[in-house]
């Protein structure tokens, strides 16, 4: 009877060490959420119908993993960057290290290398990495 007790009592442990621990991916909502906890003034851009030249499909970035919809334009401290949802960290990492760009977890973070607000801005917020090869992501 013990032994099925502390079968159980390892099972559960497991559960909640393996639920506690960091997840592989960050939700739109938490995304945004992070970000406006950070600074308050973040917001989308929305691109009207007629400007076809600024809106952003997946077709535009490397689109393995890309999530269809996905693609947004904000503006951080009055500067724009572009986010991208993927699949997995894998997937956004490699798109990165395709277009010489960050990431965090799931998301490739576009137009941020050479903005100096924006690598700020993701790095403390996300913690986000620039990948130097696609090699780097496996």
């Amino acid at each position: 009877m013990s032994k099925h007790i502390s079968i159980v009592f390892l099972f559960t442990l497991s559960l909640i060490f393996t639920s506690c621990s960091e997840k592989d991916i960050y939700t739109p909502l938490e995304m945004f959420d992070m970000a406006y906890k950070f600074d308050n003034t973040i917001e989308e851009v929305r691109i009207a119908a007629k400007d076809k030249d600024r809106h952003l499909e997946c077709s535009d970035y490397p689109q393995e993993g890309c999530l269809k919809g996905s693609p947004k334009r904000f503006k951080v401290r009055l500067v724009e960057m572009i986010v991208v949802q993927y699949m997995t960290t894998r997937d956004s990492c490699r798109a990165a290290a395709k277009i010489g760009q960050w990431h965090a977890r799931n998301w490739l973070l576009d137009d941020v290398t050479g903005e100096p607000v924006l690598e700020d801005f993701v790095k403390k917020v996300y913690k986000a990495k620039k990948p130097k090869t696609i090699e780097s992501c496996n």
